[in-house]
């Protein structure tokens, strides 16, 4: 575990995300592979444990903890994963107390809908460098691929170049593969059921389930306006991917106002992602943001699809679907393009947009590498046009541009061509 003054500097880290990705599996099998004890509290479960952090007292919190839980808290060999930490304020504020006097100890917190307890103005006066973020996102392609067993796979996308890509077989069957993931998703429990029952019904049960509990949360967070205003975009967003939004678009009687909060606090809970348009004259991308101009995704592609009320028991639809559902192949791109930043980057999707007189363009995505920016094309076939982005990059002076398609690795002509299944590797390429 390092040395005592390497154990001094650790910060207690906040996961986030949307429910349902993951985040207390994953912290909990991280506790019992990487320490010696884990001391997990569910403050939901177990709403009684909350006054163990009233006194905000590093020494007090952990001597009552010990005792409830029977469990040791020793620096550098216990992690303290505080479950749905969003049931007290005094525990996210405890977490400054534990960077502050007890920096020893690993201490680790996650929660539903914690985006809102840390908007609370009880919670946000802890300071910037007392506690850490993660953010977790739905499992990505090649996580989908490690849970199959895909593995000698996976070390292939690894390790292709666009001077030496995949053989033939192995990009056709990546490609079935990434269909298959267009219809299950990366929500672990829809994997791990998908997983053992290789069952697409199964699957979409699960889905439909974990949809159901998405709505019921609403009630939770909905309290400034009518929480069913939450469930009308949440049904329209599927239909509205790859498109610039507009709220006529999912209810033309509805007024914009109405509509912006809980928009907003669905992107706050993970559900929806804005993908905003910027003029791209610079990074950070953001501060080239411009106003109101904005695309949607969802959470996860496999969500989408069932959202949209397809059947999916024929190979012929799936295959249908991937290969003409240019929205699909987008909520893929984008939702991979979350998953692979870094886990302590803020996630954000950029796009652009010119509206100029007779030369109209649209960009699916921008991204950045070393301060350069690069636009990034997605086509649902292996071909299409890619006007706007060499527009992009004429204006702009960019490098060389990027299509993700089915198109095997290759970098010709000004355009480095990223198969659907080699999303996670394309910083490595830019670096290469």
């Amino acid at each position: 575990m390092g040395n005592r003054s390497a154990r001094s500097r650790r910060t207690p880290l906040i996961v986030r995300g949307a429910r349902q990705t993951g985040k207390s599996h994953s912290i909990r099998q991280y506790g019992k592979s990487s320490f010696t004890h884990l001391a997990e509290v569910n403050l939901e479960l177990s709403p009684s444990m909350k006054t163990c952090f009233s006194s905000l007292d590093a020494t007090t919190i952990s001597r009552e903890l010990e005792s409830l839980l029977k469990t040791r808290l020793i620096d550098g060999q216990s992690l303290l994963f505080i479950d749905e930490i969003q049931e007290s304020p005094d525990a996210i504020l405890a977490l400054r107390a534990f960077k502050e006097q007890r920096p020893g100890l690993d201490v680790v917190a996650a929660g539903s809908l914690l985006e809102f307890a840390l908007d609370d103005d009880t919670v946000r006066s802890f300071p910037v460098g007392r506690v850490g973020f993660a953010w977790m996102h739905p499992m990505s392609f090649r996580e989908f691929l490690l849970a199959l067993s895909e593995d000698g796979l996976v070390e292939c996308i690894t390790k292709a170049t666009p001077d030496n890509p995949l053989a033939e077989a192995q990009h056709h069957r990546l490609l079935v593969l990434v269909r298959e993931y267009f219809v299950i998703g990366g929500l672990p429990e829809v994997v791990d059921t998908f997983r053992e029952s290789k069952s697409y019904l199964e699957a979409k049960i699960v889905q439909s389930r974990l949809s159901l509990g998405y709505v019921a949360d609403f009630v939770k967070y909905g309290k400034r306006y009518d929480y069913r205003k939450l469930q009308t975009i949440l049904s329209a967003v599927p239909r509205l991917v790859g498109r610039q939004f507009k709220f006529a678009h999912v209810d033309s009687d509805a007024r914009a106002r109405d509509l912006k909060q809980p928009l907003l606090d669905l992107e706050k809970s993970g559900l929806v992602r804005m993908i905003r348009a910027t003029h791209a004259n610079g990074a950070p991308l953001a501060a080239g943001e411009k106003e109101g101009v904005f695309k949607v995704q969802l959470l996860d592609i496999g969500l989408m699809l069932n959202m949209l009320g397809l059947d999916l028991g024929s190979k012929s639809l799936i295959d249908a679907l991937f290969v003409n559902e240019g929205a699909l192949a987008e909520q893929f791109v984008g939702q991979e393009l979350l998953a692979n930043m870094a886990p302590d980057t803020s996630p954000s999707l950029h796009y652009w947009h010119r509206e100029a007189k007779g030369s109209e363009a649209e960009v699916d995505f921008l991204i950045t590498h070393h301060d350069k920016i690069y636009p990034v094309e997605v086509k649902a076939g292996s071909t299409g046009s890619l006007r706007s982005a060499r527009l992009f990059m004429r204006e702009k002076n960019a490098d060389f541009t990027i299509r993700v398609s089915q198109h095997p690795l290759s970098f010709y002509d000004g355009v480095l061509s990223v198969p659907f299944y080699m999303c996670s590797e394309i910083t490595r390429l830019l670096r290469s």
